[in-house]
């Protein structure tokens, strides 16, 4: 009872500082992790605003080289045969204005059979060393001979602003089987077809686009797109860990044989490419059946971070990780040295500062928490009061040190000789006080067993024992009360228990 008071404050744990430590922690990374997050989250929408802005701008340039390919087909069908000098004109300044415009070019389809009679006629209107021509765009790079086959497709007209230009006259473009199947696709599907990606004579990647003319059966239109003049990337998207890849849909995407392009920025370090995102934008570019995509990739690093904020939101955590922690264990402390000292002010309230065991107090919370105990079992409880002979004599002859020393040992002589149940009390000066608990609910038997604690407590304590440099004989007088519950008040059990002890004194004096 009386340490229920001091049971209400309890130390803080180590364990329970870091686990504070540990949950503080744990919402500073959270914090850290936002940041980061939203960081990625920012730079991931700029990349996907600039790629769609990018696009954009392509899928415009390559429908504007579409519908000028479309205007070309129209206007020689209208006027080509009886006017080429105004189609000569419009032609050139299409491509003096639309830079990726490699050659606009007209392509005949010419059976095997007419194939003499077409090169004569040729040569007859106005160009003598006509002849119809294969190009090998292997590794072998160069002009060979016509293969043997039913139809033939000769270039008849082309216009580029490049030298050398004329000596393409006469190539038979189905001589490369990657321009015949594009050629005879948009034939049949009476729209313009782009061709794979190849690398023209003069070292650029191009690919041509064939667009039939609508009241000419044997007769297409092509333009050659020069790739390296398509529009590029912005700086806003050639950043650090950027790469584009704009490709024809019959190839994938890493088939360097399919690529119009590759364009990348400096590239990222392993440790960037091991632990941030990979940003992807896939599309297909809107032009003449969507035959090519664009792939743009960015690895994400640390440039794409706020490092500054990171940077004081890691401050700002370690050194409030490091303030909670100061002040958990100064709490700690606080609490410790609190407990300490209401350990220490109970002890000296509660127990005998010279013997350690309980003192007057403790000896009557003690006893009515044995009174209380009888009442619920209905046994029988006793009090033994213990005093020791001739004590005066020796503190008066020998000096308190020896008095002091054998009210020690006879404390310990007695606690030894009790159970944990059980209580010894010093009431003061030479008197003690033993509570017993619990001894049987009849008053012979309880009574028997209370007179033999009491028999072995006197045989115990009257050892001779040594005070400093002497021998001493103990001498004690016993007297014993029995308790049934609240029958008797604490006074009247230690008036009765002292009684007898007095009773047992007088009885050795005679």
């Amino acid at each position: 009872m009386i340490n229920a008071k001091l049971n209400a404050i309890k130390p803080i744990s180590t364990l329970a500082i870091y686990l504070a430590l540990v949950v503080w922690v744990s919402l500073c990374l959270i914090a850290l992790w936002a940041v980061v997050n939203l960081n990625l989250r920012d730079a991931e929408r700029s990349f996907t605003e600039h790629g769609e802005d990018y696009v954009d701008k392509l899928n415009r340039s390559m429908v504007s080289s579409e519908t000028v390919l479309k205007g070309f087909s129209a206007l020689f069908a209208a006027i080509g045969n009886t006017n080429p000098e105004k189609v000569s004109v419009y032609v050139k300044s299409v491509i003096e204005t639309n830079d990726q415009i490699f050659a606009l070019e007209i392509i005949q389809k010419v059976g095997k059979k007419q194939l003499q009679d077409f090169i004569v006629s040729k040569r007859l209107g106005g160009n003598p060393s006509f002849t119809v021509k294969s190009f090998s765009f292997g590794d072998n790079r160069g002009w060979v001979p016509p293969q043997d086959k039913l139809f033939y497709y000769p270039v008849i007209y082309m216009e580029s602003l490049s030298s050398g230009s004329q000596e393409i006259l006469g190539l038979d473009v189905s001589s490369a089987p990657f321009l015949e199947s594009a050629v005879t696709q948009a034939i049949t599907l009476r729209r313009p077809v782009a061709s794979h990606p190849f690398r023209l004579i003069q070292g650029n990647v191009a690919y041509v686009v064939f667009c039939p003319i609508k009241s000419e059966e044997n007769m297409i239109v092509d333009m050659i797109i020069d790739t390296s003049k398509l529009q590029r990337p912005s700086d806003n998207l050639m950043r650090d860990g950027f790469s584009a890849t704009v490709y024809h849909r019959d190839f994938s995407a890493q088939d360097p044989k399919g690529h119009l392009f590759s364009v990348s920025g400096s590239t990222r370090s392993a440790i960037e490419t091991a632990i941030f995102p990979l940003f992807r934008h896939q599309k297909s570019l809107a032009t003449m059946g969507e035959p090519f995509s664009i792939l743009m990739t960015r690895q994400a690093g640390w440039t794409d971070l706020s490092l500054k904020l990171i940077g004081l939101i890691a401050l700002l955590s370690f050194v409030s990780s490091a303030i909670l922690y100061i002040y958990l264990r100064s709490v700690q402390r606080g609490r410790l040295e609190h407990i300490n000292h209401q350990n220490l002010l109970w002890k000296l309230a509660n127990q005998d500062g010279l013997t350690g065991i309980p003192n007057r107090m403790l000896m009557i919370d003690r006893l009515e928490q044995a009174i209380a105990v009888s009442d619920r079992s209905g046994q029988y409880g006793a009090v033994i009061f213990l005093d020791i002979d001739n004590f005066k004599a020796l503190n008066d002859t020998k000096g308190h040190d020896a008095g002091d020393l054998l009210l020690i040992e006879v404390a310990k002589r007695i606690k030894h000789c009790i159970r944990d149940v059980d209580t010894v009390a010093r009431l003061g000066g030479d008197e003690f006080i033993v509570i017993l608990s619990e001894l049987g609910s009849e008053f012979a038997e309880s009574n028997a067993a209370a007179i033999q604690v009491a028999d072995k407590i006197r045989t115990e304590v009257e050892q001779p024992c040594r005070l400093q440099l002497f021998d001493y004989q103990v001498a004690v007088s016993i007297g014993i009360t029995l308790f049934n519950g609240s029958e008797k008040t604490i006074n009247q059990l230690l008036k009765s228990a002292d009684d007898a002890m007095y009773l047992q004194k007088a009885m050795h004096h005679h």
